[in-house]
């Protein structure tokens, strides 16, 4: 007959099993394969390209040098605009950080540039958007730019921008890029909300010309990809939570086993024959 212990620890781990088998979550996650190869990978220290050409709000040509070389950092935020998601809630997180910076000011301290990495849209689409995040005191300091593949390749290649297109949507990470006023990636901020110290200390050291760091919690990427009716892919933004939790479900297990066999061992007598 089989022990007390050896019994509970065969049922844990058939329970454990089956919850992870049968959970929704699981069948989410298998979809992972589709974001290979999306993520950032860092260029601290590099320099974007300032030569590559765009369009603004109105259609106008302009050249990204136009946005540097005053002595003013650049949050450069890369989304596109018709993303049903994230892509806002990356730009609702930093109206909020600018909003509660203290000391710094858009237009006179730094500037914001968003620009579509997605060819197809329009100089319509931006100047619609633009209209949601820029007020009337704020129209020289966050621009809103549409451009031809080849331009945004170049631009997403250097500062290790990789995403990727599904149907009319895109897998891509959830990050804002600081940059030095002469165009040098100084740091990434992650996530979609970003608190105001953070942001505040990235643009200082931007300001002159520093490399920051990245903080080993902010490497957390959220994930804008197709959400269809059906929801298989919806969990897809969830995957690190989901992560996070199956540790924290295997170390309790493992606790559980530990403390049980200790016990059997102190009674060897606990299994009845």
């Amino acid at each position: 007959m089989l022990g007390l212990v050896s019994f509970l620890r065969t049922l844990i781990w058939i329970l454990v099993l089956t919850l992870l088998i049968h959970s929704p979550v699981s069948h989410a996650i298998s979809n992972i394969e589709d974001l290979k190869g999306v993520g950032v990978e860092e260029k601290l220290g590099s320099y974007i390209p300032l030569n590559l050409v765009f369009h603004d709000e109105n259609g106008k040509e302009i050249e990204l040098k136009e946005f540097f070389g005053d002595g003013k950092p650049v949050i450069l935020t890369l989304v596109y605009y018709h993303c049903p998601r994230v892509c806002s809630f990356i730009l609702d997180g930093v109206l909020s950080a600018v909003n509660n910076l203290d000391s710094l000011y858009p237009g006179k301290d730094y500037k914001i540039l968003t620009i579509s990495f997605d060819p197809s849209e329009t100089p319509e689409m931006a100047r619609e958007k633009a209209r949601k995040y820029i007020t009337k005191g704020s129209k020289k300091s966050w621009f809103f730019l549409t451009g031809s593949e080849e331009s945004i390749k170049e631009l997403t290649r250097a500062i290790g921008f990789n995403y990727k297109k599904d149907g009319d949507d895109f897998a891509h990470p959830s990050v804002i890029t600081i940059l030095s006023p002469d165009g040098k990636v100084s740091r990434y901020l992650y996530g979609a909300q970003y608190e105001p110290n953070d942001l505040r200390l990235a643009l200082l050291e931007a300001a002159d010309g520093k490399i920051g760091s990245s903080k080993l919690i902010n490497k957390v990427l959220l994930f804008c990809y197709q959400f269809d009716p059906v929801g298989k892919k919806y969990a897809l933004q969830a995957l690190n939570v989901v992560k996070a939790g199956g540790v924290l479900t295997l170390l309790l297990v493992g606790m559980l086993l530990t403390y049980l066999w200790k016990r059997e061992k102190k009674d060897p007598n606990s299994n009845g024959g």
